[in-house]
């Protein structure tokens, strides 16, 4: 393998600290990154290219040729020979393609250029390949080498570092920005921005389609069961997006009775009814340039949805009372846990209104189907309470823990934040135990489980039976769960995976459990 000279080294280390020297530009970072290559190696032609895997799209974003630089918007196709790069993960260069003529020409062409040399160095962040570093026709007429290549891989390791931090710099920028921007918008119904924990795959997944959304100006529609956090999900799109030194305005559409709704929304002149004192702009006033936020917009009454969709589609309305058209700038965010394709169908809710607001749909997934943000977030809401409760708590013990975490949560994150809050004011410090979290599937749960009033009966009285002196809550459910656990264990022929999946809990959770209750196989 190929082993750097000092004097190589050297430069490398005064590149790193030269592109990193700041993160507020992100052009000006990736001119830093093509001049650096530029020392590395000499060429006629260094770019930037980025690439939106959502919709296959690969952009030129800069470039640099002869030391002149140039900012660049070029979208390629899905044909372009570097789309195989972000694909792959690969380093591509010219003697990949030189048997194939149709991509040399079309490199040739895209470029005015005749190619001799090319080189495409995949540029990552998180181990996902972002951006490439496409480097074209060596001087004197050089092919690259394997020398080559291996310092602008390293480069391109710094380089990804560099543009992983700009945006996290970008982003934190922003939400300074935004919360400076609504704590002045404060008094006109603007609220804080919540804390947004995610550890889930699914969660983390459905994340990088909230960041591509946030770029684009069209209506998202958040769905999902009441409880899973919409609401949160709306912040992240706004933060994310360019409107975020705007407004964020949010409007509960449940809370509004249908009167009050159109003039909460729309504004009203003074005298437009009888308590109309003065006249009040409304949210989408409010909202002009940013982001209003519609909670459950199915709540929104059939007679007042023809105005807006007018003000969705043409960004204008009057305000009640006037016949002054407002034209206003507002990015529509809405949320529901209504199905309303649905009602669309029963003709309670505008098809042409449905169709404006659902042209980014974002669903939502209930808790129990990410069940690695369960415990993140108990702990988070056990910091807030225990603050709030006055009692100094530190954590959860284990039972509690796996109660968290079998529990279904059927009112998803508000149910669990409820619990945690229920449980610092009924627990003792330092730790909650699984008695003070009071969680009871189901309510009724032998109403839900089929099982009948008599057979609860029998089978508390063999559980009982069978605890001995030790008749506490805890052992009668160590005794029961036991049992439990492996009637299930023999059903699945000891097969963990399938059990778990039965017991609606984590396959590492039931092997916890199983040395807990001191449960193994008899073969």
């Amino acid at each position: 393998m190929n082993q750097f000279s000092p004097e190589t080294l050297k430069t490398l280390i005064e590149l790193g600290n030269s592109i990193n020297s700041d993160y507020s530009d992100k052009g000006a970072l990736l001119f830093r990154i093509l001049r650096a290559a530029m020392r590395l190696v000499k060429c006629e032609l260094y770019s930037f290219l980025t690439y939106e895997p959502g919709t296959r799209r690969i952009k030129i974003v800069a470039s640099l040729a002869g030391g002149e630089e140039k900012k660049q918007d070029v979208e390629l196709d899905d044909n372009c020979a570097e789309h195989e790069v972000f694909i792959k993960g690969n380093v591509l260069s010219a003697e990949d393609i030189e048997d194939d003529l149709y991509y040399a020409e079309r490199i040739g062409e895209r470029l005015s250029v005749r190619v001799s040399s090319f080189l495409c160095i995949p540029v990552f962040i998180e181990k996902r390949p972002v951006c490439i570093l496409e480097l074209v026709n060596k001087d004197r007429g050089l092919k690259f080498s394997d020398y080559d290549v291996l310092m602008l891989e390293s480069l391109a390791a710094v380089a990804g570092n560099a543009l992983c931090f700009c945006e996290k710099n970008i982003l934190q920028t922003r939400q300074i920005m935004a919360l400076k921007q609504n704590i002045s918008f404060n008094s006109a119904g603007a609220a804080k921005f919540h804390e947004f924990i995610a550890e889930s795959p699914a969660i983390k997944d459905l994340m990088d389609i909230v960041r591509r959304a946030a770029v684009t100006n069209s209506s998202v529609l958040l769905t999902g069961e009441s409880g899973v956090g919409k609401e949160l999900f709306a912040e992240q799109i706004y933060l994310n997006s360019k409107r975020s030194s705007m407004p964020f305005v949010r409007v509960n559409c449940a809370s509004l009775s249908d009167t009050l709704m159109e003039s909460e929304l729309f504004g009203h002149i003074k005298g437009a009814y009888t308590s109309a004192d003065s006249a009040q702009k409304g949210r989408f006033e409010m909202a002009d340039g940013g982001t209003l936020f519609l909670d459950e917009v199915g709540e929104i009454p059939l007679a007042l949805q023809p105005k807006l969709l007018r003000v969705i589609q043409d960004k204008q309305f009057e305000r009640v009372g006037s016949s002054e058209t407002i034209d206003v700038d507002v990015r529509i965010i809405a949320a529901t846990n209504r199905n309303l394709a649905e009602m669309v169908e029963k003709g309670q809710f505008r098809e042409d209104l449905f169709y404006r607001l659902n042209v980014l749909p974002i669903r939502i997934p209930p808790l129990r189907a990410r069940k690695e943000d369960i415990l993140p977030l108990a702990r988070r809401f056990l910091h807030k309470y225990s603050v709030e409760s006055g009692k100094n708590y530190t954590d959860f013990s284990e039972s509690a823990v796996a109660a968290l975490e079998s529990y279904r949560w059927p009112g998803n994150v508000r149910e669990l934040e409820n619990a945690v809050a229920r449980a610092c004011i009924i627990g003792n410090p330092p730790v909650i135990q699984s008695a003070d979290l009071r969680l009871y599937p189901g309510g009724d749960i032998s109403a839900s489980c089929g099982i009948s009033e008599e057979q609860t009966d029998e089978l508390a009285g063999v559980v009982a039976s069978g605890a001995g002196a030790d008749r506490s809550l805890k052992t009668a459910q160590d005794i029961f769960k036991r049992a439990y656990v492996i009637k299930i264990l023999e059903e699945c022929g000891w097969n963990q995976t399938k059990a778990s999946k039965i017991l609606e809990i984590q396959r590492t959770y039931l092997s916890r459990l199983m040395s807990e209750l001191n449960i193994r196989e008899n073969k």
